[in-house]
């Protein structure tokens, strides 16, 4: 725990220090002097700054890319008190965290080279991230060779989903339909129906993941594992699946009211602005499952 609490101050510390670089970095460059084409010693510093800036910016994307993720056992200690409850939570979090930063990055990345960085960088970037955040549940999708003993229980969706990570995705669906069916009169704004029917679709494979995640097999297991693997699937079917689709559900709404602006101008344009922070907002409150806050503060093990 606390070697987590420090490698999680370290990475805050860096990446302010990154931020100061680049503020004095183009600080420096622009009150340097021209000095008739000659490197001065303040392009010198700039250099020196910005190489050393994207030095950092290498050696923290290629440890994500590796997986390090020193969070994770601290998350899972300020979850659980059993050992082998930290364990199977702490694998969880690093396959969910890792596949939805790599999900994540793959969408920036994408919309720098295909688009030349003139899209919506917030659409692509969560689309990304749900995309990630459904396939880090694939490897479940694997059945164990020879026999196997297995739990009864019968486990739904409703079992694991919080109320309010429910009714965002309810209501999210309840607007994509009113949208499309809006908008699908009129040739205008028509593209808005598609935007609309891409959120409705999203919330709707969400729902099927969700469902996969619930009723999936479970083997015989302690009592003290069994309650950790609910945990899991609470985490994975709400904060995994159901708080990704939603912001990428908005932020797909967002692009609906910005199509419709042709027949609805100015209405049209302010729903798009207003769902695109909102699907911003919830995309900030959920960053890397949205549990590092849990490192630096000091509670009670939900598992106890």
């Amino acid at each position: 725990m606390g070697q987590s609490s420090g490698n999680s101050t370290i990475r805050k510390i860096g990446t302010w220090a990154a931020v100061g670089v680049l503020f004095l970095a183009v600080l420096v460059a622009a009150r340097a002097p021209n000095d008739g084409g000659h490197w001065s010693a303040a392009h010198v510093m700039v250099v020196a700054a910005l190489a050393g800036l994207a030095l950092f910016v290498l050696v923290v994307l290629a440890r994500q890319l590796a997986g390090v993720d020193h969070e994770a056992s601290g998350i899972a200690a300020s979850l659980a008190t059993d050992p082998e409850q930290q364990r199977l939570l702490a694998r969880w979090l690093q396959r969910a965290r890792w596949s939805r930063w790599v999900g994540g990055f793959c969408g920036v990345l994408s919309w720098l080279l295909a688009t030349n960085g003139r899209a919506d960088v917030l659409l692509f970037g969560t689309a990304g991230i749900a995309l990630g955040a459904g396939t880090s549940e694939l490897h479940h999708l694997r059945r164990a060779r020879g026999p196997r003993t297995a739990r009864l229980e019968v486990r739904t969706i409703d079992d694991y989903l919080l109320p309010y990570d429910a009714g965002r995705m309810i209501l999210g669906a309840a607007v994509a339909v009113a949208v499309g069916a809006a908008t699908v009169w009129s040739s205008h704004t028509r593209p808005a129906t598609w935007w609309a029917l891409a959120a409705v679709a999203v919330l709707g494979l969400c729902r099927l993941a969700q469902w996969r995640v619930a009723t999936r097999a479970r083997p015989a297991l302690s009592a003290s594992l069994t309650r950790a693997d609910d945990l899991v699937r609470e985490l994975a079917i709400g904060r995994g699946l159901a708080r990704p689709a939603t912001f990428l559900a908005i932020a797909l709404l967002a692009r609906a009211g910005f199509a419709s602006r042709p027949a609805l101008g100015l209405f049209g344009g302010l729903f798009g602005i207003v769902a695109w922070c909102y699907a911003f907002t919830l995309w900030w409150h959920n960053r890397r499952l949205g549990l590092d806050f849990m490192v630096d503060e000091h509670r009670n093990p939900i598992l106890t």
